[in-house]
């Protein structure tokens, strides 16, 4: 199996997009390096690893593309960039699976025009693994899609279902709408009208709404929402949680009494904040594309492409795409899917 990654996307690229994918090809991985191939080259022999290692390879690109590009420009103008190179790869067979820490829309925007959908995917929806008190939970949409109709949401059920079927190996994944409140008044008019079709959706347990605060405790295995809800929900918990741990820090640093205390708490500390890291994952996953795409943070260490690279490299192995084609292949969009037919 081999992943393709965009070596040249990212804040620190591609110092860490480097460092990652030589850290992963420690343990086996083969990858696939898109970019300007003399700076990836001038990067591996800074690392002084001994030059390529044998199950990495090295595909030139041109462009990069920058944070601040918009996703039509990217597609019309920088046809050689790495991130669209990667995604090229892919649709021709010759890698399996791609990983970025660059741009997300433009990266949205290639999986949709390069890579395509899988067919009848109504909208592809960005995917965040969201760690919770007992386990990582699904949480889709959180960008892709900012206006949605209620068979957008009905589909990311669906979608979403099956990667925690796959990713996170639960069997009867259950599946709840964000809202305000859990009582069936609460929420938006998509919200309410999403809730009738997903009960009605046979294959699907659903759960009914949840608050935030039920997503952190893990009490429902896939969260979905509209894209413009579900990116304020993940960068207020991507805040609040480097807010809580640059606070943790400063207190345990606040005198000598302090420090002796921080040092006695240490490891239970760091075992507690192992299970809130979203590095840990390696970044979000763009599923309804006909490709395994996981589209990293663009501050992203070494460490988060490692794992993404990994994360990709899991997800393809085990049949993330036929699964979720599975689960949307009966489906009639706005209509319950019919269990017999399956």
């Amino acid at each position: 199996m081999r992943i393709a990654l965009d070596a040249m996307g990212g804040d620190h690229a591609p110092e860490s997009t480097v460092a990652g994918a030589l850290a992963a090809a420690e343990h086996g991985f083969e990858i696939v390096l898109v970019g300007d191939e003399g700076i990836i080259l001038e990067q591996i022999a800074d690392a002084k690893v001994g030059g390529l290692p044998p199950t990495c390879t090295v595909h030139h690109a041109t462009e990069v593309v920058e944070m601040e590009d918009s996703p039509g420009a990217v597609l019309r103008r920088k046809r050689d960039s790495s991130l669209r190179v990667a995604f090229e790869l892919v649709s021709k067979g010759q890698a399996d699976a791609v990983v970025t820490m660059g741009n997300s829309g433009a990266a949205l925007a290639a999986g949709m025009f390069v890579a395509g959908r899988l067919p009848g995917v109504l909208r592809p929806a960005i995917t965040a693994l969201v760690p919770s008190q007992k386990a990582p939970v699904v949480v889709l949409d959180v960008g892709a899609n900012v206006e949605c109709k209620p068979e957008h949401l009905q589909q990311f059920a669906l979608m979403g279902r099956a990667l925690a079927q796959v990713g996170l190996r639960r069997e009867s994944p259950s599946v709840a709408l964000l809202a305000n409140g859990t009582e069936d008044e609460k929420g938006t008019d998509l919200t309410r009208a999403a809730a009738l079709l997903l009960q009605e959706t046979q294959g699907l347990t659903y759960s009914g709404l949840v608050e935030p605060k039920g997503v952190f405790e893990g009490n429902v295995d896939v969260v979905v929402t509209d894209g413009f809800t579900g990116n304020v929900f993940l960068k207020t918990a991507e805040a609040t949680s480097q807010q809580m741990t640059a606070l943790v820090r400063e207190a345990a640093d606040s005198g000598i009494l302090a420090r002796a205390g921080g040092l006695l708490l240490r490891p239970a500390l760091r075992r507690t904040l192992a299970r809130l890291d979203a590095a840990e994952v390696g970044g979000a996953l763009l599923l309804g594309i006909d490709a395994v795409a996981v589209i990293g943070h663009g501050s992203a260490d070494a460490r988060s492409v490692g794992n993404a690279l990994r994360t990709a490299a899991r997800l393809q192995g085990e049949g993330l795409l036929e699964r979720v084609a599975a689960a949307l292949a009966t489906q009639e969009p706005g209509h319950a899917v019919d269990r017999s037919s399956r």
